[in-house]
């Protein structure tokens, strides 16, 4: 079961979106009720036997059976299926059974559908541009690039910093040659707009890489970090508008690192058999304070994308207590 269940008022009039402001003269402009719960979306046994959603809305949470928003009022969520849904929709939209397991390795996917679906162009266009040396170097790294943000790859600070500058000063959505559109939710955006600019904005990214990190190829690990209490370790994964599953926020550190400040932490997978079986990972650690086991103890192993079992039985948590506390 996926339920939309925001708290959505029941307008009196017609919606005025973000930009128009509707004015109240009297009570009558002002709703008194909200949209009631049978009203809001919902999917329920869907075709293909699963449902998700990443902070996305809820028309596409099942590809098989889409929400027809028409039948909705107009200030429900709007229509919009990001990157980092659309790549969840590819790893679980098949006809496979997935194990616990199997659902846990799938969610450390470190695949950046941005790349995908732009690189070709990307390419064709530096490849056209008559490159510097450097340039054309670059260019054949991120040809064999593998798409990725994980660990060891090389090719996805530059491709970061490309985009960066591509989309800079623009509306990203008007960037692509195929802009997003609900008939291909699942397929598009892709391909790029402007040919010369993205091969401007590359060789930009080859000398901006080159300066902050000291060569182009960087390796991802090697900038991005999980740096939490003692802990200090290469991290994959990218932000959603990369097209990250594993989606994760950085900040520019004074060394010229990126750490992780924000997106997973959590990460939690169950299978509701007799006995639940459950795996999960606290990357922040069960306690604020830096000098307690705790704080750390779980970040190196977010970062390389292992879980602990999770302690469901009496008897195994029993066989793990560390203090007992008896008010």
């Amino acid at each position: 079961l996926y339920a939309w269940n925001g708290v959505v008022p029941s307008l009196p009039h017609a919606s005025g979106g973000d930009s128009i402001a509707i004015p109240a003269r009297t009570t009558a402009d002002v709703f008194t009720r909200l949209i009631p719960w049978d009203s809001l979306p919902h999917v329920q046994n869907p075709r293909g036997g699963y449902v998700r959603n990443e902070n996305d809305s809820p028309w596409f949470t099942n590809m098989r059976q889409v929400l027809d928003w028409t039948k909705y009022p107009p200030n429900m969520e709007p229509l919009t299926l990001r990157l980092r849904s659309q790549l969840s929709l590819e790893l679980i939209d098949n006809e496979r059974k997935f194990s616990l397991e199997e659902i846990m390795a799938l969610k450390n996917s470190y695949r950046m559908l941005l790349a995908d679906r732009v690189k070709p162009d990307l390419l064709a266009a530096v490849r056209a541009s008559n490159p510097s040396p450097a340039v054309a170097a670059a260019a054949a790294t991120l040809a064999q690039w593998d798409n990725t943000a994980g660990h060891d790859s090389r090719g996805g600070v530059l491709f970061q910093a490309w985009w960066q500058r591509y989309t800079d000063g623009a509306n990203a959505d008007t960037m692509y040659a195929e802009p997003w559109e609900a008939q291909r939710a699942a397929t598009t955006p892709r391909g790029l707009r402007h040919a010369t600019r993205a091969a401007e904005a590359f060789a930009w990214a080859v000398d901006e890489v080159t300066r902050r990190h000291g060569r182009a190829d960087v390796a991802w690990g090697d900038v991005h970090r999980v740096r939490h209490g003692d802990v200090d370790v290469p991290v994959g994964g990218c932000g959603g508008a990369l097209g990250c599953f594993r989606v994760l926020n950085f900040r520019t550190d004074p060394d010229g690192k990126r750490s992780v400040i924000g997106g997973d932490g959590w990460v939690i997978g169950v299978e509701f058999t007799d006995v639940p079986r459950a795996y999960s990972v606290l990357a922040y650690g069960q306690s604020p304070d830096p000098a307690n086991r705790h704080h750390d103890d779980q970040a190196a192993m977010f970062a390389a994308g292992q879980y602990k079992r999770v302690l469901f039985t009496e008897r195994d948590i029993e066989a793990d207590v560390i203090r007992r506390y008896r008010p």
